[in-house]
């Protein structure tokens, strides 16, 4: 009895439709009441932040051919970490 090996990439894509969905919805939010809504912004990074890591994650297995991704994972964490740092100075901008 062994795993279903499409379960994960199921896993991920259902991962990457909830934050896609999730940043047209604060891209939406931010943009719809003008100042009052400018909080949701730090929302926006966090949830592009959120992006580049799983993406890091699947950069860091192994691909079909057995090679490892491992510097494309290396950019998609510092690029996630980057935009942690934005958010948090947005946060302390806005907030």
């Amino acid at each position: 009895m062994g795993r279903d090996p499409g379960a994960f990439q199921r896993l991920i894509n259902i991962i990457y439709i909830v934050l896609g969905i999730a940043c047209v919805a604060a891209f939406a939010a931010s943009f719809s009441g003008g100042h009052a809504n400018m909080q949701t912004f730090p929302l926006l990074f966090l949830l592009a932040a959120a992006v580049h890591f799983v993406t890091a994650k699947l950069n860091f297995r192994k691909d079909i051919r057995g090679r490892n991704k491992r510097s494309q994972g290396i950019a998609e964490t510092l690029i996630g970490i980057f935009l942690i740092i934005l958010a948090l100075a947005s946060m302390l901008l806005v907030w």
